[in-house]
């Protein structure tokens, strides 16, 4: 077997004194894949203006002289649009809560009169429609209530559908459990809501 190093310079090794090094692995040719070849792949950074080339330079950790420099050429590459696809957050009037038309939902949030800003924005979005959505925002934004207006959506379409709700912490998703079981799994609307973990085995015919 060979051990080969294997590193991406963003200029001539050579011919620059302080060549950047973007990249640098050991790659392993075990002798029973001789002599099939191995694809490689890696992530390096690219900038603007884009430099016309970069270059891969392999050498061997066992034998002298045993090196290989191979320039990659960036003349046909595209980089695609820097510009951020983000909508701005407009200027619009509260919107009520009793815009979802429908007494069971407005129950939910009996506690305050009308949608938030960002919730404003989206409600038609994820009340009306099935438009995929991705939203990005900072903590206590309501980004929560956001996601029960397309739970609501799809429950007013489709009465026995499930939704999943996929949290990284164990913390996070008790603390959503219990929001949940005590404001949508009471009346009025009394629907399910399960956890499903890796340790334990629940019901699965939550609606």
């Amino acid at each position: 077997m060979a051990y080969f190093a294997l590193t991406a310079f963003n200029k001539y090794p050579i011919l620059s004194l302080f060549p950047t090094s973007y990249h640098h692995e050991y790659v392993l040719f075990p002798r029973r894949t001789h002599p099939e070849s191995m694809d490689l792949e890696l992530s390096i950074p690219a900038f603007d203006p884009l430099p016309p080339q970069y270059y891969l330079r392999a050498i061997s950790d066992s034998w002298v002289s045993c090196e290989m420099l191979l320039p990659v050429s960036f003349k046909h590459v595209l980089l695609p649009s820097r510009q951020m696809p983000y909508t701005d957050l407009f200027d619009l009037t509260p919107l009520p809560t009793n815009a979802l038309q429908e007494p069971n939902y407005e129950h939910l949030y009996s506690k305050f009169p009308t949608f938030n800003p960002i919730q404003t924005q989206l409600f038609h979005v994820l009340y009306h429609t099935d438009t995929p959505v991705l939203l990005g925002a900072p903590t206590g934004s309501g980004k929560t209530i956001v996601a029960e207006l397309g739970l609501l959506r799809m429950k007013r379409v489709n009465p026995r559908a499930k939704c999943v709700y996929i949290a990284p912490l164990k913390s996070l998703a008790r603390e959503r459990l219990k929001e949940w079981k005590s404001r949508l799994g009471a009346a009025p609307l009394n629907w399910s809501v399960l956890e499903l973990s890796g340790d334990t085995r629940h019901d699965s015919r939550g609606e």
